[in-house]
């Protein structure tokens, strides 16, 4: 069924500490959500080995180590857009007890099994606060005391006890834009009136008169970054309504965080593909989708059949 959905997306095992929060980006200065990153004397106590791009080791020099605060390292700084918050980032991790130096879990650090997660302010494992101030393509060590990773309580699938601090090592491969930055660009007055609010969230007034017959697209930002094109992973975030009555029937944004859809013919509907294909990273764009590019004749939840569709997509990157 070509339909366009919220897709849950899956946490991999190194989140299990905290479960799911609701180099072609286009890069550019966005306000910091998270508090930058510290560092440390008790990343001293940590020995990691190893090239990036290849998994790293990292033991203890001299036994345990405790700490009060998360505290960051940098072992290999990257080039690529800086992680701020409040943003999806994908990453290799490597996790160790700080207590025992067992490694407890860890990714393949070859592509295969990297853990993309949206990281923003707020949550208790501080993964955001360790990582704000970091450049995609760096490695880093970080240490999180064990109040701020689980709460004291311990992690007994993972052999972490209460009193345990937890080390990570993590490669961040990939860090997708927070909210489309690209220019603002005039729009045809037939569109919708379109306003955003404080946290870049859009919304449309009510349309008035017929709604098209014929698909219609418009940029309202034009981003700096790489064209997508059918085929890829896209993240984005977005809101659909309908051209009838203005209702909003779905919404990323009202979700909580970005999506990643595959950009192909029988994934997502006809005109939704038709409005990001080319399109570039960092660009938002607004799209008018007639019925028979939508749902057609059929009734999808609170879509009525032969609805005409509103969607505003923020292109936040693609792989």
């Amino acid at each position: 069924m070509k339909k366009v959905t919220v897709i849950s997306l899956a946490c991999a095992v190194v989140f299990a500490l905290t479960g799911c929060s609701p180099a072609d980006t286009a890069a550019t200065d966005v306000a910091a959500t998270c508090e930058k990153y510290e560092t440390g004397t008790a990343l001293d106590g940590i020995e990691v080995t190893g090239d990036l791009g290849s998994a790293p080791v990292a033991s203890l020099k001299d036994g345990a180590i405790n700490t009060q605060t998360i505290q960051t390292k940098i072992l290999n700084e990257g080039s690529g857009t800086t992680f701020t918050g409040s943003a999806m980032v994908k990453l290799e991790y490597l996790g160790l007890n700080a207590t025992t130096g067992e490694v407890f879990q860890a990714s393949q650090f070859d592509g295969t099994d990297a853990a993309t997660q949206f990281l923003q302010p707020g949550t208790k494992f501080d993964i955001c606060h360790a990582l704000s101030g970091v450049k995609e393509g760096s490695r880093v060590v970080a240490i999180f005391p064990a109040m701020a990773a689980h709460e004291e309580q311990g992690i007994a699938d993972l052999n972490v006890g209460a009193k345990d601090d937890i080390i990570y090592v993590f490669d961040l491969v990939k860090v997708y834009l927070p909210y489309a930055t690209g220019a603002e660009q005039q729009i045809d007055a037939s569109f919708p009136k379109l306003t955003t609010d404080e946290n870049h969230v859009p919304s449309i007034e009510k349309p008035s008169g017929e709604a098209p017959k014929e698909f219609k697209l418009a940029v309202t930002k034009k981003g700096s970054g790489a064209a997508v094109k059918q085929g890829q992973n896209v993240t984005l975030q977005y809101s659909g309504f309908l051209w009838s009555d203005g209702s909003q029937f779905d919404s990323s944004w009202a979700n909580g965080q970005p999506v990643q859809f595959e950009l192909s013919q029988g994934k997502l509907i006809d005109g939704f593909i038709k409005a990001l294909d080319g399109q570039t990273i960092g660009s938002q764009v607004i799209a008018i989708i007639p019925p028979e590019m939508g749902y057609g004749d059929q009734d999808q939840g609170s879509i009525p059949a032969n609805s005409t569709l509103i969607f505003i997509v923020d292109i936040l990157g693609a792989d």
